[in-house]
């Protein structure tokens, strides 16, 4: 059968409706260190869910659902609620009042008093299209008001009667799967916790329902001890790593053979290739920190300990890096409670929320080893406390960019493998980060990251915001619309000399381009600008900064801060957001930022700064932003607003010598020179030579120009949340006619 047979007959018989999977959690609990999750939101139960499909058409046409994805560059993805024990009555209605479609309940709790609570909340509606799933721990499930299910294997049988009684199913796709490949495929988990999250994707692809094959606990255990001690013998070993990265590659070579039987349309390697989740994990000073005025004078010893050890960093191999023969004994206990509490934890929530972002487009993940002490000198440079004066110093450009470099080179020697190195020089896809780190600095051979790669980034602290992005892409989609720029708003937040001569073109391009401009010298002119224009792109031109005694970052509007809880408690809710403002996420010494703020209120992406910015340099940034999307959104230049944005900090470093006042009359043949390189930077397969010739002595100098002192913007900046989702709708117009 034809894609677009399928298509239509997933459509007709409303296969295609998403499975509603709903989380029954514990007892709402608190955060006490911010990139530790709530016990309540740790429960086992929410990592089955990668083992199951996505929605019916999934599950009934497995890999041809995944050729279909890819066809039509669709967004897959969970439809997962989380729900506490104090949800209204209200809220379960609305949750629950749904068109006919499958519901499978997780029940993520084996406290007697929460099951009974949901119990009274739920019998109203249970029917014939809901499933409890429950662990087989759980000894008092008979009293939930639906069918229980006490092993995981029992629900592939209620998928397939579902799919029977409530769609017309072509009988010759029976049994809805197909054969495993080699084992050599696949690795459960049980040893490696990451190896999982792709074990799932590679079986979400190819349509292998039930393939899991549960071992003994007393075998995993043995595993689980033996991988130990082979990684606790060879720290320096990158065996780890390196599974993880045949996984990837067994991935892309799914995507190949979709692309190469697809006959009938021409894919773009964007267009096709799925985004790798890489995961870098970093405990800052700052998140190690226990409130002292929570504590009692005999725990304040135990509490100094704990935050020692949390600052252990993991070796090549995921081992904690030090030597414990060497720990004196009074800290064996602190170190175990650590491991036990804290790492993993920790480690296990990332592979759950990783599994979640990898559903959206079915993608591999990379999980590297916590960070710590190992980069924190590094890192120190451009903290608070010393990144002022970094970026005033008499050759701040050449000096920002050796730091940056720097921090690069400790990353890549600290956290990947060669395999790892030598992939993502080849790796063509963008990449999602899930870290506080500037992961755009990362060295690959010789060259960032930011500049080779389209990057954007999840921020881990708190937390709860990596699982809170994904819900925000997954369930409210942003498509970019042809009239963007009539949907924009740039609000100047002062009248300093500087930033008005800096201003003025701005001004100009508006009348031209049609957006607004606001000059708001208050925090409550500035809320009521954004209400009254109800913006879908909001640029911010102002003074930012960072409170030093609470580490949140905030921006200006006059005389008058607004902090992230002011832009929380505002109202307001632009989609997408261009902060262009100082230290509004520096990279070390922060827990909250500004940006942060702008994701709770529902922006989709937020494109922010690591560091000092200098007014004249970054206004004219956003003004080739404004005039490259008056472009974009009109023709089929980019797919996704990832795309643009990287192409924009890409070439505004390829072409600041032009912007340069001094600069302003460069011979023609320079000047065409550089936009062939810009060009040519479009291309992932040219990027390295482009960067290469920048960065060659001989080459520059005939250009006039070096690069040593150009303020390397791609790296400056920041762009975080799903921006590979963020769509053009031309582009998508374009997929779609295709």
């Amino acid at each position: 059968m034809k894609l677009i047979e399928i298509y239509v007959q997933m459509n007709y018989n409303n296969i295609n409706n998403p499975i509603l999977y709903i989380a029954l959690l514990g007892e709402r609990d608190s955060i006490r260190f911010t990139n530790i999750p709530q016990e309540s939101i740790q429960h086992p139960m929410l990592r089955y869910i990668g083992n199951l499909p996505q929605s019916m058409a999934q599950f009934i046409y497995g890999i041809e659902y995944y050729q279909l994805t890819k066809y039509y560059g669709l967004i897959s993805g969970y439809r997962l609620i989380m729900v506490y024990p104090d949800i209204t009555a209200e809220a379960i209605k609305s949750l629950l009042d749904l068109p006919k479609q499958p519901h499978v309940i997780l029940l993520c709790t084996e406290e007697e008093r929460i099951i009974e609570i949901y119990t009274n909340l739920l019998k109203d509606y249970m029917n014939e299209d809901f499933i409890c799933l429950t662990s087989n721990e759980v000894d008092n499930v008979r009293k939930f008001p639906c069918t229980t299910l006490t092993r995981l294997s029992d629900i592939w049988k209620w998928f397939y009667d579902y799919a029977n009684k409530n769609y017309e199913i072509d009988k010759s796709r029976l049994p809805f799967s197909v054969p495993c490949l080699d084992k050599s495929v696949y690795d459960t988990g049980d040893v490696f916790s990451p190896t999982r999250t792709n074990t799932q994707t590679i079986n979400s692809i190819l349509g292998n329902w039930d393939y899991s094959r549960s071992m003994p606990k007393d075998e995993i255990l043995k595993r689980r001890l033996e991988s130990s001690e082979v990684a606790m013998n060879n720290t320096v070993g990158f065996e780890r790593q390196n599974l993880l990265i045949e996984q990837i590659t067994k991935i892309r070579l799914l995507e190949d053979i979709v692309a190469c039987s697809t006959q009938d349309i021409k894919f773009q390697e964007e267009h096709y290739r799925a985004p790798l989740i890489l995961a870098v994990p970093y405990t800052s000073i700052e998140m190690r920190k226990l409130s002292k005025k929570d504590l009692l004078p005999e725990e304040e010893q135990m509490a100094q300990n704990l935050e020692k050890i949390m600052g252990y960093h993991q070796t090549h191999n995921y081992t904690i890096a030090h030597n414990v023969t060497n720990l004196p004994k009074e800290l064996f206990p602190a170190m175990i409670y650590v491991l036990n509490n804290f790492v993993v934890p920790r480690s296990l929530f990332f592979d759950f929320v990783a599994q979640l972002h990898c559903s959206i487009r079915f993608s591999p993940y990379l999980r590297l080893p916590i960070m710590g002490k190992n980069i924190n000198s590094e890192l120190s440079f451009v903290g608070i406390k010393h990144i002022e004066r970094l970026a005033t110093s008499p050759s701040k450009n050449k000096n920002i960019r050796k730091v940056m470099e720097k921090i690069g080179k400790k990353m890549t020697d600290e956290m990947l493998s060669p395999k790892a190195v030598e992939m993502l020089q080849e790796y063509s896809s963008q990449i999602v980060a899930m870290t506080d780190l500037p992961i755009e600095w990362m060295m690959i051979d010789g060259i960032p990251l930011g500049f080779t790669h389209e990057v954007c980034r999840l921020p881990e602290t708190p937390v709860t915001s990596l699982l809170a992005q994904y819900m925000e892409a997954k369930f409210t989609p942003y498509v970019i619309p042809e009239d963007i720029l009539q949907k924009t708003l740039v609000v100047f937040g002062n009248e300093d000399p500087e930033f008005v001569m800096a201003q003025s073109p701005v001004r100009e391009l508006a009348k031209t381009l049609g957006f607004q401009i606001k000059t708001c010298l208050n925090k409550s002119s500035f809320f009521k600008a954004i209400k009254e224009t109800r913006p879908e792109l909001l640029i911010i031109d102002t003074h930012g900064g960072v409170d030093e005694t609470t580490y949140n970052s905030f921006i200006m509007m006059g005389d008058d801060i607004v902090t992230g809880d002011d832009v929380i408690n505002s109202g307001i809710g632009p989609q997408l957001v261009f902060l262009s403002a100082c230290n509004t996420f520096t990279t070390y010494n922060t827990i909250n930022t500004i940006a942060n703020a702008f994701f709770q209120i529902g922006a989709n992406a937020v494109t922010t700064s690591y560091m000092p910015l200098h007014v004249r340099p970054a206004t004219v940034l956003y003004i080739r932003l404004l005039r490259n999307l008056n472009e974009a959104a009109h023709k089929n230049l980019h797919l996704n607003w990832l795309s643009f944005i990287s192409h924009l900090m890409r070439t505004s470093y390829i072409h600041a010598p032009i912007e340069k006042k001094e600069n302003l009359n460069l011979k023609k043949e320079i000047q065409d020179t550089l936009s062939e390189l810009s060009v040519q930077s479009m291309i992932f397969g040219k990027r390295r030579k482009v960067y290469e010739k920048l960065n060659n002595k001989e080459f520059t100098k005939s250009l006039n120009c070096n690069y040593e002192y150009i303020i390397p913007h791609y790296l400056m900046y920041s762009t975080l949340g799903r921006a590979d989702i963020i769509l053009f709708k031309s582009s998508l117009d374009n997929i779609m006619m295709s």
